[in-house]
Protein backbone atom coordinates (compact mmCIF):
# COMPACT_ATOMS: atom_id res chain seq x y z
CA UNK A 1 0.00 0.00 0.00
CA UNK A 2 1.27 3.20 -0.92
CA UNK A 3 1.70 6.43 1.86
CA UNK A 4 -0.17 9.05 0.83
CA UNK A 5 0.10 12.35 2.68
CA UNK A 6 -2.49 15.28 1.79
CA UNK A 7 -1.05 18.39 3.11
CA UNK A 8 -3.30 21.31 3.63
CA UNK A 9 -1.83 25.44 4.40
CA UNK A 10 -4.80 26.77 6.46
CA UNK A 11 -4.70 30.27 7.60
CA UNK A 12 -7.99 31.41 8.91
CA UNK A 13 -9.95 28.73 7.42
CA UNK A 14 -13.24 27.92 9.62
CA UNK A 15 -15.33 28.65 6.16
CA UNK A 16 -13.99 25.57 4.57
CA UNK A 17 -12.35 23.42 6.76
CA UNK A 18 -14.69 21.00 7.78
CA UNK A 19 -16.25 20.28 4.30
CA UNK A 20 -12.15 20.42 2.84
CA UNK A 21 -11.54 17.55 5.09
CA UNK A 22 -14.18 15.52 5.16
CA UNK A 23 -13.65 15.42 1.75
CA UNK A 24 -10.08 13.95 2.17
CA UNK A 25 -11.60 11.69 4.58
CA UNK A 26 -14.33 10.22 2.64
CA UNK A 27 -11.76 9.59 -0.27
CA UNK A 28 -11.90 6.05 -1.86
CA UNK A 29 -8.21 5.28 -0.88
CA UNK A 30 -6.58 5.93 2.60
CA UNK A 31 -4.38 9.15 2.80
CA UNK A 32 -2.67 10.81 5.66
CA UNK A 33 -3.94 14.30 6.05
CA UNK A 34 -1.51 16.82 7.42
CA UNK A 35 -2.84 20.67 8.54
CA UNK A 36 0.16 23.38 8.67
CA UNK A 37 -1.71 26.26 9.99
CA UNK A 38 -0.07 29.91 9.76
CA UNK A 39 -1.26 31.01 12.67
CA UNK A 40 -4.80 31.12 12.04
CA UNK A 41 -6.52 33.22 14.73
CA UNK A 42 -10.71 32.25 13.73
CA UNK A 43 -10.77 29.32 15.76
CA UNK A 44 -9.22 26.99 12.98
CA UNK A 45 -6.97 25.55 15.27
CA UNK A 46 -9.60 24.78 17.96
CA UNK A 47 -12.12 23.39 15.47
CA UNK A 48 -9.63 20.76 14.04
CA UNK A 49 -8.59 19.60 17.45
CA UNK A 50 -12.11 19.31 18.80
CA UNK A 51 -12.92 17.75 15.40
CA UNK A 52 -10.70 16.04 14.05
CA UNK A 53 -8.15 14.91 16.21
CA UNK A 54 -6.60 11.89 13.98
CA UNK A 55 -5.07 14.57 11.73
CA UNK A 56 -1.35 15.51 12.18
CA UNK A 57 -1.66 19.74 13.02
CA UNK A 58 1.69 21.32 12.56
CA UNK A 59 0.89 24.82 14.22
CA UNK A 60 2.96 27.65 13.41
CA UNK A 61 3.83 30.82 15.60
CA UNK A 62 3.82 32.84 12.49
CA UNK A 63 2.14 33.17 8.69
CA UNK A 64 4.77 31.61 6.50
CA UNK A 65 3.44 32.06 3.28
CA UNK A 66 1.70 29.19 1.34
CA UNK A 67 5.37 28.01 0.29
CA UNK A 68 7.02 27.56 3.43
CA UNK A 69 4.27 26.40 5.23
CA UNK A 70 3.88 23.58 2.49
CA UNK A 71 7.67 22.55 2.51
CA UNK A 72 7.19 22.24 6.75
CA UNK A 73 4.37 19.50 5.73
CA UNK A 74 6.08 18.35 2.68
CA UNK A 75 9.35 17.85 5.01
CA UNK A 76 6.95 15.76 7.48
CA UNK A 77 5.58 13.72 4.80
CA UNK A 78 8.88 12.60 3.51
CA UNK A 79 10.55 11.64 7.02
CA UNK A 80 7.59 9.38 7.36
CA UNK A 81 8.28 7.83 4.10
CA UNK A 82 5.84 9.28 1.91
CA UNK A 83 5.46 7.56 -1.84
CA UNK A 84 2.78 10.78 -2.83
CA UNK A 85 2.35 14.43 -1.27
CA UNK A 86 -1.23 15.65 -2.50
CA UNK A 87 -0.95 19.58 -2.03
CA UNK A 88 -4.32 20.79 -1.43
CA UNK A 89 -5.62 24.53 -0.82
CA UNK A 90 -8.31 24.99 2.66
CA UNK A 91 -10.77 26.01 0.57
CA UNK A 92 -11.07 23.06 -2.43
CA UNK A 93 -12.89 20.01 -1.93
CA UNK A 94 -11.74 16.19 -3.53
CA UNK A 95 -14.34 14.14 -5.14
CA UNK A 96 -14.42 10.85 -3.59
CA UNK A 97 -12.14 8.99 -6.20
CA UNK A 98 -9.88 12.32 -7.23
CA UNK A 99 -6.31 10.96 -5.28
CA UNK A 100 -7.13 7.68 -6.64
CA UNK A 101 -7.40 8.80 -10.27
CA UNK A 102 -4.60 10.99 -9.98
CA UNK A 103 -2.19 8.64 -8.58
CA UNK A 104 -3.48 5.48 -11.36
CA UNK A 105 -2.46 8.25 -13.95
CA UNK A 106 0.61 8.63 -11.87
CA UNK A 107 1.80 5.08 -12.09
CA UNK A 108 0.97 4.69 -16.10
CA UNK A 109 2.73 8.05 -16.93
CA UNK A 110 5.62 8.32 -14.90
CA UNK A 111 7.07 10.88 -16.64
CA UNK A 112 4.30 13.79 -15.45
CA UNK A 113 5.78 14.47 -12.20
CA UNK A 114 2.97 17.45 -11.32
CA UNK A 115 -0.39 16.31 -11.90
CA UNK A 116 -4.06 18.70 -11.34
CA UNK A 117 -7.07 17.53 -11.45
CA UNK A 118 -9.62 19.70 -13.32
CA UNK A 119 -10.24 22.37 -11.24
CA UNK A 120 -14.28 23.34 -10.83
CA UNK A 121 -15.60 26.49 -9.05
CA UNK A 122 -17.55 25.75 -5.76
CA UNK A 123 -20.70 24.97 -7.46
CA UNK A 124 -18.92 22.56 -9.63
CA UNK A 125 -20.84 23.46 -12.89
CA UNK A 126 -18.22 25.91 -14.50
CA UNK A 127 -14.19 25.93 -14.27
CA UNK A 128 -12.82 27.72 -12.12
CA UNK A 129 -11.44 31.22 -13.60
CA UNK A 130 -7.90 30.65 -12.94
CA UNK A 131 -7.79 27.35 -14.35
CA UNK A 132 -10.09 28.29 -17.28
CA UNK A 133 -7.19 30.83 -17.88
CA UNK A 134 -4.16 28.82 -17.66
CA UNK A 135 -5.61 26.25 -19.72
CA UNK A 136 -6.67 28.76 -22.42
CA UNK A 137 -2.85 29.36 -22.70
CA UNK A 138 -2.31 25.98 -23.30
CA UNK A 139 -0.29 26.36 -26.71
CA UNK A 140 -1.47 22.68 -27.90
CA UNK A 141 -5.05 23.88 -28.13
CA UNK A 142 -5.66 19.94 -27.13
CA UNK A 143 -7.75 20.47 -24.30
CA UNK A 144 -10.81 22.60 -24.68
CA UNK A 145 -10.84 21.04 -28.36
CA UNK A 146 -11.01 17.61 -27.63
CA UNK A 147 -13.88 18.60 -24.97
CA UNK A 148 -16.00 20.36 -27.56
CA UNK A 149 -15.46 18.81 -30.51
CA UNK A 150 -15.98 15.62 -28.72
CA UNK A 151 -13.00 13.88 -29.08
CA UNK A 152 -11.77 10.91 -27.10
CA UNK A 153 -9.65 12.44 -24.23
CA UNK A 154 -6.23 12.05 -23.36
CA UNK A 155 -5.32 10.05 -19.75
CA UNK A 156 -3.29 13.20 -19.21
CA UNK A 157 -2.63 16.80 -21.04
CA UNK A 158 0.43 18.14 -20.82
CA UNK A 159 1.00 21.73 -20.13
CA UNK A 160 2.98 24.34 -19.19
CA UNK A 161 1.64 25.70 -15.33
CA UNK A 162 -1.30 24.46 -13.27
CA UNK A 163 -1.81 26.61 -10.32
CA UNK A 164 -1.14 24.40 -7.16
CA UNK A 165 -4.39 24.40 -5.51
CA UNK A 166 -4.52 20.82 -5.76
CA UNK A 167 -1.16 18.57 -7.20
CA UNK A 168 0.01 15.48 -6.61
CA UNK A 169 3.27 15.22 -6.55
CA UNK A 170 5.14 12.03 -6.34
CA UNK A 171 8.08 11.55 -4.44
CA UNK A 172 10.66 11.13 -7.06
CA UNK A 173 9.35 14.59 -8.28
CA UNK A 174 10.73 16.50 -4.86
CA UNK A 175 13.73 14.45 -4.45
CA UNK A 176 14.76 15.82 -7.73
CA UNK A 177 13.18 19.57 -7.41
CA UNK A 178 12.74 20.36 -3.38
CA UNK A 179 10.49 22.37 -1.76
CA UNK A 180 8.78 26.03 -3.12
CA UNK A 181 11.79 28.54 -2.93
CA UNK A 182 11.24 31.00 -0.10
CA UNK A 183 11.86 33.57 -2.32
CA UNK A 184 8.22 33.73 -2.81
CA UNK A 185 6.21 34.59 0.07
CA UNK A 186 2.57 34.35 -1.41
CA UNK A 187 2.29 34.07 -5.28
CA UNK A 188 4.75 33.19 -7.55
CA UNK A 189 5.90 30.07 -5.84
CA UNK A 190 3.92 27.36 -7.97
CA UNK A 191 5.06 29.32 -11.01
CA UNK A 192 8.64 28.82 -9.97
CA UNK A 193 8.62 25.55 -9.42
CA UNK A 194 6.41 24.97 -12.20
CA UNK A 195 9.73 26.53 -14.35
CA UNK A 196 12.00 24.48 -12.28
CA UNK A 197 10.40 21.13 -13.22
CA UNK A 198 10.40 22.05 -16.80
CA UNK A 199 14.43 22.97 -15.93
CA UNK A 200 14.68 19.24 -15.14
CA UNK A 201 12.85 17.65 -18.05
CA UNK A 202 9.77 16.74 -15.51
CA UNK A 203 6.16 16.91 -17.18
CA UNK A 204 3.34 18.70 -15.86
CA UNK A 205 -0.25 17.79 -16.38
CA UNK A 206 -4.26 17.93 -16.14
CA UNK A 207 -6.02 14.71 -15.50
CA UNK A 208 -9.42 14.98 -17.31
CA UNK A 209 -11.31 12.65 -15.19
CA UNK A 210 -10.52 13.98 -11.83
CA UNK A 211 -12.10 16.61 -10.02
CA UNK A 212 -11.66 19.09 -7.20
CA UNK A 213 -14.22 22.30 -6.67
CA UNK A 214 -12.30 25.48 -5.88
CA UNK A 215 -14.04 27.76 -3.61
CA UNK A 216 -11.75 30.77 -5.06
CA UNK A 217 -12.66 34.02 -6.68
CA UNK A 218 -12.04 36.42 -9.53
CA UNK A 219 -10.25 39.44 -7.90
CA UNK A 220 -11.16 42.29 -8.31
CA UNK A 221 -9.00 44.51 -10.10
CA UNK A 222 -7.43 47.37 -8.29
CA UNK A 223 -5.03 50.33 -9.17
CA UNK A 224 -1.96 50.22 -7.54
CA UNK A 225 -0.76 53.65 -6.83
CA UNK A 226 3.01 54.17 -8.42
CA UNK A 227 5.70 53.85 -5.71
CA UNK A 228 3.20 52.53 -2.86
CA UNK A 229 4.11 49.32 -0.82
CA UNK A 230 1.78 47.37 -2.98
CA UNK A 231 3.82 48.64 -5.83
CA UNK A 232 7.03 47.43 -4.99
CA UNK A 233 6.17 44.24 -3.84
CA UNK A 234 4.45 43.40 -6.98
CA UNK A 235 7.57 44.74 -8.86
CA UNK A 236 9.87 42.63 -6.76
CA UNK A 237 7.62 39.55 -6.84
CA UNK A 238 7.24 40.00 -11.20
CA UNK A 239 11.42 40.18 -11.00
CA UNK A 240 11.81 37.07 -8.78
CA UNK A 241 9.36 35.47 -11.12
CA UNK A 242 11.32 36.45 -14.44
CA UNK A 243 14.82 36.25 -13.67
CA UNK A 244 14.40 33.27 -11.49
CA UNK A 245 12.86 31.10 -14.19
CA UNK A 246 16.40 29.10 -14.67
CA UNK A 247 15.24 28.07 -18.52
CA UNK A 248 16.11 31.99 -19.19
CA UNK A 249 19.28 33.19 -18.89
CA UNK A 250 20.22 36.09 -16.46
CA UNK A 251 23.40 37.75 -16.54
CA UNK A 252 24.93 41.18 -16.92
CA UNK A 253 23.77 41.64 -20.28
CA UNK A 254 19.77 41.43 -18.59
CA UNK A 255 21.10 43.42 -15.68
CA UNK A 256 22.21 45.54 -18.05
CA UNK A 257 18.92 45.95 -20.00
CA UNK A 258 16.75 45.80 -17.04
CA UNK A 259 18.49 48.67 -15.42
CA UNK A 260 19.00 50.98 -18.27
CA UNK A 261 14.42 50.91 -18.38
CA UNK A 262 14.97 52.21 -14.99
CA UNK A 263 17.52 54.73 -15.45
CA UNK A 264 16.00 56.35 -17.96
CA UNK A 265 12.94 56.79 -16.53
CA UNK A 266 14.95 58.33 -13.26
CA UNK A 267 16.76 61.07 -15.26
CA UNK A 268 13.52 61.90 -17.49
CA UNK A 269 12.27 62.56 -14.15
CA UNK A 270 15.03 64.44 -13.05
CA UNK A 271 15.21 66.63 -16.65
CA UNK A 272 11.58 67.61 -15.52
CA UNK A 273 12.28 68.46 -12.26
CA UNK A 274 9.89 65.77 -10.57
CA UNK A 275 12.45 64.85 -8.11
CA UNK A 276 9.19 62.79 -6.20
CA UNK A 277 8.90 60.81 -9.03
CA UNK A 278 12.43 59.98 -9.59
CA UNK A 279 13.13 59.07 -6.02
CA UNK A 280 10.81 55.80 -6.73
CA UNK A 281 13.01 55.14 -9.68
CA UNK A 282 15.72 55.62 -7.56
CA UNK A 283 14.30 53.25 -4.82
CA UNK A 284 13.32 51.08 -7.99
CA UNK A 285 16.80 50.55 -9.07
CA UNK A 286 18.25 50.27 -5.53
CA UNK A 287 15.74 47.29 -4.99
CA UNK A 288 16.75 45.22 -8.21
CA UNK A 289 20.25 45.80 -7.41
CA UNK A 290 19.97 44.56 -3.89
CA UNK A 291 18.06 41.28 -4.89
CA UNK A 292 20.18 40.50 -7.93
CA UNK A 293 22.69 38.03 -5.08
CA UNK A 294 19.22 36.64 -4.22
CA UNK A 295 18.15 35.65 -7.83
CA UNK A 296 21.62 33.72 -8.71
CA UNK A 297 21.97 32.23 -5.10
CA UNK A 298 18.13 31.10 -6.30
CA UNK A 299 18.97 29.91 -9.75
CA UNK A 300 21.96 27.96 -8.66
CA UNK A 301 20.11 26.06 -6.26
CA UNK A 302 17.25 25.00 -8.05
CA UNK A 303 19.49 24.32 -11.12
CA UNK A 304 20.86 21.26 -8.83
CA UNK A 305 19.15 18.31 -8.01
CA UNK A 306 18.33 17.98 -4.47
CA UNK A 307 15.66 18.25 -1.39
CA UNK A 308 16.29 22.17 -2.06
CA UNK A 309 14.76 23.92 0.88
CA UNK A 310 13.74 20.74 3.00
CA UNK A 311 14.12 19.95 6.55
CA UNK A 312 15.18 16.18 5.91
Amino acid sequence: MKRIYTIIVTYNGMKWIEECLNSILNSSIPVFIIVVDNYSTDGTIKFIKENFSKIILLQQNENLGFGKANNIGISYALKHNADFVFLLNQDAFVDKNTIEKLIKVSFNKPEFGILSPIQLDYSGKLLENYFFKFMADDSSRTFYSDFVINNELKEIYDINFIQAAAWLLPTSTIKKIGGFDPLFYHYGEDDNYCQRARFHQIKIGVVPKAFIRHDSHKPKIMEIDLFSENYFSTFLREIYHKYGDINRQFGQVEVKKELEKYYKLFFLCVLKFNFKKASGYLKQIYLFKNKINNINLSRTKNKSRNLNYLDV
